[in-house]
């Protein structure tokens, strides 16, 4: 078959052991809470806004793991692999720099399971820590410098199962387990007196996460039809086993000596992750357009972990629109009429509030899929770019512009089905 000529993929898998060591974050901004949330879908979700609640394949020919239920009309075993490149430039009211990074942002397999059932199961990166800041001030006439430093993040490993009612409601259920380590350290040395202190917190995370999914599609006139989704993510206690410690030590030649630990913690506590829910619709016409909108709240006021920034964080909400159009997916004369283009948009008011400041996001997106199996083949070479922009210059806040850059395939292939003809 396809998919095994392309890859094993129980040897993928066993790269996981790697994975969890990608750098994935490069923002001062994942310094808040457990870190910057990354985007939970598929690049053709990213090229239509972030616009995930919903099926937006043309050929019904993705999974879709942030909705299970969307996968009702999934009669193809999927296979998905994606990368993401995220370059930003940050800039305050006297300085700027650029930074970026590359990494795996997703696998997965899913498949139906009789007529009316689709399960799977795949990787991704859920938050991701990654920063170096440094600030310079004055204490009873001894100038001080504090730096601070991040790494790590919180990895998702999960299975979801699909069931449709009728033909018109679907339901669906996501189990995440999510596991990694988060490291953050702040370090004050003194200039005069060549002494530092350094604070470091390390914590290893694991725990399970449950979403729960709806949909409703009525079919209409002329191949049209009307989609409705709902997810709900269920707020969960994630175990943590931290080590929290403070040392001194005096700074000779740039090399640090007479180490002294003044206190150190060794104990289990856990992370709060907040509930979620996403509500989104959708028009289309089958193997021809589509136009969708999404909503996101999720509230991140109840979040709460050992030793976090989270004191000022808030609800967040986000508003996704998109859609796609395939000029011809019956095209004989033309390769460019059957690729997939897409455009959206999003704008995201995040939890983070700076110096009284709400930080707010906001993005434009493109994106576009590439046939790459043989006719009428839902195989795609997916690609999607995202351009926008994340705070602020005002009240000494960082301006963070950003252009990710991701790109991957969807394989497509017939598993589990009895040859008639041999």
């Amino acid at each position: 078959m396809k998919l095994r000529s392309v890859l094993s993929f129980i040897g993928l898998f066993g790269m996981l052991g790697g994975l969890q060591a990608q750098n994935t974050s490069i923002s001062p901004y994942s310094s808040y809470g457990a870190g910057t949330v990354l985007f939970d879908n598929s690049i053709e979700q990213a090229g239509m806004g972030g616009v995930s609640v919903l099926s937006t394949n043309p050929y019904y020919g993705n999974a879709n793991f942030y909705n299970p239920a969307a996968n009702r009309d999934l009669r193809f075993t999927t296979f998905e692999f994606g990368s993401n490149t995220d370059m930003s430039r940050f800039k305050d009211a006297h300085n700027s720099s650029t930074k970026s990074t590359t990494y795996i942002s997703n696998i997965s397999l899913a498949f139906p399971v009789g007529d009316k059932a689709r399960a799977g199961f795949g990787f991704q990166p859920y938050t991701t820590v990654g920063y170096e800041l440094s600030a310079l001030g004055v204490s009873e006439g001894v100038e001080f410098e504090k730096q601070f430093y991040g790494e790590g993040g919180v990895n998702s490993l999960h299975f979801m199962g699909s069931y449709n009612i009728n033909s018109e409601f679907s339901v669906g259920l996501r189990a995440n387990y999510l596991f990694g380590d988060l490291s953050k350290k702040q370090i004050v040395s003194t200039q005069d007196l060549a002494l530092s202190t350094d604070y470091s917190f390390n914590s290893k995370l694991s725990g399970v996460q449950f979403s729960l999914g709806g949909n409703y599609t009525k079919m209409l006139e002329d191949r049209k039809r009307l989609d409705i989704g709902l997810v709900y993510t269920l707020g969960s206690n994630i175990n943590a086993k931290i080590e929290n410690m403070t040392s001194t030590y005096s700074v000779v030649d740039l090399i640090p000596g007479n180490i002294d630990t003044v206190q150190y913690h060794n104990f289990r506590g856990d992370m709060k992750l907040p509930q979620k829910i996403s509500l989104g619709a959708s028009y289309r016409k089958d193997l021809n357009w589509m136009i969708g909108a999404q909503i996101d709240w999720t509230d991140w006021s109840s979040f709460s972990f050992e030793n976090s920034q989270n004191s000022d964080l808030e609800s967040s909400i986000r508003i996704s629109a998109g859609g796609f159009w395939l000029p011809n997916f019956n095209s004989y004369k033309s390769y460019f009429d059957r690729v997939t283009y897409r455009m959206g948009g999003f704008y995201e008011t995040t939890p983070i509030k700076v110096n009284g400041n709400d930080i707010s996001k906001y993005g434009l997106t493109i994106g576009a899929g590439f046939p790459i199996g043989k006719e009428r083949d839902a195989s795609m070479l997916n690609f999607a770019m995202e351009f926008g922009q994340m705070g602020t210059t005002k009240d000494n806040a960082l301006k963070e512009s950003f252009a990710n850059f991701k790109i991957g395939f969807t394989i497509n292939d017939i598993w589990f089905r009895k040859r008639v003809i041999d």
